[in-house]
């Protein structure tokens, strides 16, 4: 009798694959569970240490009222913040200067712009940020101080009142003062006097010093620096700004019947400083 052919069972039709099968399932379960990982890192939907922090903008310009910035004199707080023409400045890193006792503490806590030119260090009044009684070379000269405090020191914002409306605009008196400056820089162009005139300062224990820079006197960057000379009365003329000191180039050797030397200042110093009673 023929023998008949027997079906295989589900088991025996099933082939073991063994130890080698298992490690690829092993791998593939692997990968899918890396690959969930980095989506929720990638999409910030994991824990909340895993996010990526926020981007922070720029810190806008402040506006101060007179009240908040007076806190900031180096007494009320350690901190100390300058005002010029309305501008604030963190002057903290100058302590040594602008500290409580220092020779320019007077000018922290608020606006007293025109004891830049004037010299008025001894107390502050309000009427001391007033500059609208300067000359327009002496508002030329502060403006000068402005770009000292725009190099230096960081600038936070602005002051509300005189110079600034509660927005944070020009007023209308700042407009006139910078139309001022404008015009006696025009004027000044073309008819200055030959020579750059000197940076100067004044303090208490010192006195008045004069120097030059390359950009003493008009504000603009030129090639050389010069030497300070005094310059003789019958130099100005009628209508023109007097010019107390000069900047003389190098090779201006022919000038010296009205462009003379300081008294007790050596002829080649680029910094000399005058006793009061000169």
């Amino acid at each position: 009798m023929a023998e008949k052919h027997k079906l295989p069972s589900m088991a025996e039709s099933i082939p073991v694959r063994g130890p080698i099968w298992s490690s690829f399932y092993l791998h593939i379960i692997l990968a899918v569970a890396g690959s969930i990982c980095c989506y929720l890192l990638v999409t910030n939907s994991g824990l909340p240490y895993l996010r990526q922090p926020a981007v922070v903008p720029e810190t806008a310009e402040q506006l101060f009222s007179e009240a908040e910035l007076s806190e900031h004199n180096g007494i009320a707080s350690e901190s100390l913040y300058l005002v010029i023409l309305g501008y604030v400045y963190d002057v903290t890193k100058g302590a040594k200067h602008y500290g409580p006792g220092e020779s320019y503490h007077m000018f922290v806590g608020h606006d007293a712009s025109r004891s830049f030119v004037t010299g008025e260090f001894e107390r502050y009044s309000d009427e001391l940020s007033d500059v609208s009684g300067l000359t327009d070379t002496e508002l030329q000269q502060l403006l000068t101080w402005k770009e000292f405090y725009d190099k230096t020191y960081p600038y936070l914002g602005k002051v509300t009142g005189r110079y600034f409306d509660g927005t944070g605009q020009e007023t209308e008196y700042l407009r006139l003062i910078r139309a001022r400056v404008e015009k006696a820089t025009a004027q000044a162009a073309l008819d200055g006097p030959k020579y750059p005139s000197c940076n100067v300062e004044w303090k208490v224990e010192v006195g008045t010093r004069v120097w030059c820079s390359n950009r003493s006197g008009t504000g603009q960057e030129r090639a050389w620096v010069g030497r300070p000379r005094k310059v003789l009365p019958g130099l100005n003329e009628p209508g023109h700004a007097m010019q107390f000191c000069a900047c003389l180039p190098d090779e201006a050797t022919d000038d010296e019947a009205v462009y003379v030397p300081f008294p007790n200042c050596d002829e080649n110093a680029e910094s000399c400083v005058i006793p009061d009673q000169q």
